[in-house]
């Protein structure tokens, strides 16, 4: 005799079906917000992967076709051999490419180079031959405002070097501003105007004005002060000296109102080797 109650006996099929009927009528349970993300990432991962392998499979075909698809000049040497292209032509591109933006010469033109470089060497060579020329051949001086140098000179030997001072290329006005003054040593090249021995100074406006004086007249007698350009003055004109000074430990920096300062020894070795006439170069 059969027992419908025990729970171990197989259910009957009408069983089974009210079963089924109790679970459709049972609401379904929504997905939890962490278990779509963890699905959103397994299969964004998924497609990642997918993508990445189909990629690397494909990437000479996908090159190649961009390769294609560019301007010639531009699809030269990238590491594989174009489709329907030629090394010979990727080559020949390549060198048109760059004579076009590069301006770099073809085969052609190096015999035009190699001429025209020859020119040049003859160039070159012929003003090495004038400025050879130009170099006296008699003492000349060098003036160095720079760094305060002199260098006397005979044809390209150096007979000496010394120091020296230059103008401080300060600015000077008058009282009322209607005279002004720069202290700077003219560059380029000057000539001895004139070789004095036992200069004596004759003082500019600038020298009182400087000085807070009032300015005398022009041949006052209180302009003219001896013993102050040292021994020896070479005039360069327009108001310009090579002398001597009482104030050599300034000898070297650039002190001076336009004039070119030498000590004792310099003075006097320039003023032996230089004439009238002798060259001064100035920069």
């Amino acid at each position: 005799m059969s027992n419908t109650n025990d729970q171990n006996t197989r259910p009957s099929t009408s069983n089974r079906a009210m079963s089924f009927d109790r679970q459709a009528a049972e609401p379904q349970q929504p997905y939890s917000k962490g278990k779509i993300i963890r699905r959103a990432l397994l299969r964004g991962t998924f497609l990642g992967i997918l993508l990445a392998w189909l990629l690397i499979s494909f990437a000479p075909l996908i090159r190649d076709g961009i390769l294609y698809m560019m301007p010639r000049h531009k699809a030269l040497y990238v590491g594989q051999p174009l489709l329907d292209r030629k090394i010979e032509d990727r080559l020949a591109t390549k060198e048109a490419t760059i004579t076009e933006h590069n301006h770099m010469p073809t085969n052609l033109d190096f015999t035009e180079l190699n001429a025209r470089l020859k020119r040049l060497q003859r160039s070159v060579a012929s003003l090495q031959q004038r400025v050879e020329r130009l170099i006296p051949r008699e003492p000349y001086l060098i003036i160095d405002t720079s760094d305060n140098l002199i260098f006397l000179m005979k044809g390209k030997q150096l007979l000496h070097q010394g120091i020296c001072s230059t103008g401080s290329y300060i600015m000077l006005k008058s009282a009322d501003g209607s005279e002004k003054w720069i202290f700077k040593t003219p560059r380029g090249l000057r000539r001895i105007q004139a070789k004095i021995e036992d200069p004596v100074w004759r003082m500019p406006d600038w020298a009182f004005i400087e000085e807070g004086l009032p300015v005398p007249e022009p041949y006052a007698r209180e302009r003219y002060e001896p013993g102050v350009l040292g021994d020896y003055a070479l005039s360069l004109g327009d108001g310009y000296l090579i002398h001597g000074t009482l104030y050599q430990r300034f000898l070297g920096l650039p002190v001076t109102h336009g004039c070119v300062r030498l000590g004792d020894k310099e003075l006097e070795i320039v003023y032996r080797h230089l004439q009238v006439g002798s060259k001064v170069f100035i920069y």
